[in-house]
């Protein structure tokens, strides 16, 4: 897999903000401090296309 223009789309709340297209969807799953952010960034090779953070919310 090639991704070649990453970009931030919405950050949504309930099911009626979700965006609308037709493209594979991909869900990463959990706790706060495991590095879901760092492999985001690493998969493509940005370095802040999700943010991270030094402490836990």
């Amino acid at each position: 897999m090639q991704i070649k223009n990453p970009k931030f789309e919405i950050s949504a709340v309930s099911p009626k903000q979700y965006p609308q297209g037709d493209l594979p969807e991909v869900v990463l799953v959990g706790r706060s401090n495991v590095g879901k952010s760092s492999f985001i960034n690493t998969l493509v090779n940005r370095k802040n296309l999700a943010r991270t953070s030094s402490e836990p919310r």
